[in-house]
């Protein structure tokens, strides 16, 4: 009980005009919105960031968020590369000059040291020893001064040639590990001499042997470079599993958190500031649309409030979906989220004008937690629009099966367009077609869901939606059935009203199933003394005929009150009991007012004690009800009606509310109430038109007897 008072008691402050049209809530409740997706979306839209070392156990399975390098492998296979790049050298022709040039110098010198006789042993070996090459040792020396100058001739050819062959080939620095055995192989295998011959040439060659291969750094550093620009980078994927729960950091492990920017000892508060710009560049546009509107179509603060919890029912779902697209390692589960709801329930609860900018902002917070993927902003979008105008016109609960299939066809269409448009289609097939079905089940599921959440918000704030009109238009409604039970008359009154209402909110603009259905409840005060209403009385005898003028008034304007609060008590939206409250508006009864001043004897009786309580129409929709209203009385109780006559009386009611200030407060136009004239033209002439006399059956039946 004291819940079920506190419910009552938020609902009629939520009713309440000074709620609605509040300034200070407005701004409040557009602040609330921003702050509120702020703090549920942040977190998505900021990569989670670890400290971690080196050594540590992972406290958490973390996987990649985006495709990347993995830069510590790509340079470890670069290194790889240049490894194997061998050194280059270039062959030197001056390092063979050279070594033939101090051959030649030393066995010239030999040849001329042995000619000379003037020379002393000692003297001859002072100067060959001036002109050997330092490698070549005393005992070589001696044993060539002992040679002729034809064998030291012959000896320096065969230097010369071993010299040639050698160094004209490339020498390497390793080759000279080798040099002596490599000139016993030429003496061997090329030359006829005798062994001391073969030492003297054998160790003046040596001597003079140097590796010819130069080694080349620059272009060495290029070969280098070259193989490593054609080793391919190693990716890091989308999902890739980085380190499990439990897992070592090793300092691969690290370098793959920074690559993909996980790691960080502080949160990325750029992003943060960033992320606070978009969502308050996104509620003050969405919030200016709304300002903007004409008055009419403006939402008051329930109705933002209600906008507000849409907008962050979805910003859930795209958390949800992103959490569950990390810890599966793949975005392809944001194809199944049900981005078209909002869209769906705004148009349902509100209009399709405000679900396409809603559309635009649901869209673009999908693709901005989805690592501000432009796919899924597409996707999102196309999603949302289909949804909000498959339910633009709601007939029955199916309409939203019927949209939930819709916006899965154009689903799988915008999946296949994305597919062609990707230039690089990395994807297999397997994923191409969990994609399309994917998209496929986002419709089914979004159907389900509106179906299932919109019962809610109707509930909880009271909203009248089409489905809740064509509930509320059931005969089987107790209400209405009581209506039928107690007084039929006024239950035939209202369905003519009905007609009357409906047909004219059509044609001007207004909402026609609300008028319809308003006018099903807009009399059901008259079940509280149906006898006093004339629609309901079933003789001539007229209870007001035995009571005071004041007491008939009272009575009468009471069924006023009476439909408002049983309305209140079976839980009807606000439009409905606006109706009830508005038909009459502050409309005299000139009836019991006449009467009364014909009784008075003093003059005392004022017209404005014969009035309605009111107040006056406020929406297209209640006076609309007013009007109707008093034509259909009006018609019904004429003895011929006429078409001239009927025209007549409607624009003699239309002038005198007019000219009484009731529909001073609502946005009907002249223009507005002439076109609603031949609307219920059209519509008297279908109830109220003439019928032929049928002759006594009875008379003609004994007739034919006779």
């Amino acid at each position: 009980m004291v819940f079920s008072r506190w419910g009552q008691t938020i609902r009629e402050y939520l009713d309440d005009d000074r709620f609605r049209g509040n300034k200070r809530i407005r701004l409040i409740i557009y602040l609330a919105i921003g702050v509120v997706m702020y703090a549920i979306l942040v977190g998505s839209i900021l990569p989670p960031r670890y400290h971690l070392t080196i050594g540590q156990t992972s406290p958490v399975t973390i996987r990649s968020p985006i495709t990347t390098v993995d830069t510590a492998a790509t340079q470890a296979a670069k290194e790889a590369a240049e490894q194997k790049v061998p050194k280059q050298y270039e062959q030197s022709t001056q390092v063979e000059t050279s070594a033939v040039n101090q051959v030649d110098t030393l066995f010239a010198t030999a040849a001329q040291v042995v000619s000379n006789k003037s020379l002393s042993s000692a003297q001859k070996l002072d100067t060959l020893s001036s002109a050997a090459p330092k490698k070549v040792s005393q005992s070589t020396l001696q044993a060539l001064l002992t040679q002729t100058p034809a064998q030291i001739s012959t000896l320096q050819k065969d230097a010369d040639r071993i010299v040639n062959d050698l160094l004209g080939a490339p020498f390497y620095q390793e080759s000279m590990q080798q040099a002596g055995l490599l000139v016993d192989r030429q003496l061997l295998d090329n030359f006829d001499l005798d062994k001391t011959s073969q030492l003297i040439v054998r160790d003046v060659v040596v001597s003079v042997l140097k590796p010819n291969m130069v080694y080349q750094a620059a272009a060495t550093e290029r070969a280098k470079q070259q193989a490593a620009a054609t080793v391919p980078d190693v990716m890091i994927h989308q999902g890739d599993l980085i380190v499990s729960k439990y897992g070592i950091i090793t300092s691969s492990v690290l370098s793959k958190l920074q690559d993909v920017g996980l790691y960080a000892k502080h949160p990325n508060y750029s992003v943060a500031v960033g992320f606070a710009g978009f969502i308050a560049l996104s509620v003050g546009l969405l919030a200016a649309y709304i300002e903007r509107r004409p008055p009419g179509r403006r939402l008051d603060n329930l109705m933002l409030g209600i906008l507000g919890l849409v907008s962050v029912l979805m910003s859930v779902l795209i958390v949800l979906t992103k959490w569950v697209a990390s810890t599966v390692g793949s975005s392809s589960v944001a194809y199944v989220l049900p981005i078209s709801l909002g869209a769906m329930l705004i148009t349902v609860m509100m209009d399709s004008s405000l679900a396409v900018v809603a559309s635009f902002y649901y869209s673009f917070l999908l693709g901005a937690a989805l690592s501000f993927n432009y796919d899924f902003v597409f996707y999102g979008f196309v999603a949302s629009l289909v949804g909000a105008y498959s339910v633009a016109k709601v007939t029955s609960r199916g309409t939203f099966m019927r949209a939930g299939f819709f916006v899965s066809l154009m689903n799988m269409g915008a999946v296949i367009v994305l597919h062609l448009l990707q230039t690089n289609r990395s994807e297999d097939f397997h994923s191409f077609s969990l994609h399309i079905g994917l998209g496929a089940l986002n419709g089914i599921i979004a159907a389900i869901l509106a179906m299932g959440v919109l019962p809610f918000f109707e509930t909880a704030f009271g909203l009248l939606t089409p489905i809740r009109l064509l509930e509320l238009s059931n005969p089987n409604n107790p209400l209405l059935r009581q209506v039928l039970m107690e007084a039929p008359g006024t239950y035939h009154h209202s369905l003519i009203v009905g007609n009357l209402a409906e047909a004219a909110a059509e044609i001007v603009g207004a909402d026609p199933l609300l008028c319809r259905v308003g006018a099903y409840y807009h009399d059901v005060g008259k079940t509280k003394r149906p006898a006093f209403f004339v629609e309901n009385q079933m003789t001539k005898e007229n209870p007001h005929d035995k009571i005071a003028p004041s007491l008939s008034h009272l009575i009468i304007t009471s069924h006023v009150s009476d439909g408002l609060e049983m309305q209140k008590r079976a839980g009807l939206p606000k439009p409905i009991q606006d109706i009830c409250a508005t038909h009459h508006g502050t409309t005299i009864l000139w009836y019991f007012y006449n009467k009364a001043k014909e009784l008075d004897k003093n003059g005392t009786v004022k017209v404005d004690d014969f009035r309605y309580p009111g107040p006056k129409p406020k929406t297209r929709e209640c006076a609309i009800l007013m009007i109707c209203d008093a034509v259909e009385a009006a018609v019904r109780s004429m003895a011929r009606p006429t078409p001239n006559r009927v025209e007549g009386v409607i624009r003699k009611i239309i002038r005198d509310r007019l000219q009484d200030g009731q529909l001073d407060e609502c946005d009907l136009t002249l223009q507005d109430l002439d076109v609603m004239i031949g609307a219920f033209m059209k519509t008297l002439k279908g109830v109220y038109h003439s019928r032929i006399e049928y002759p006594d059956i009875d008379k003609l039946r004994k007739e034919v007897a006779k």
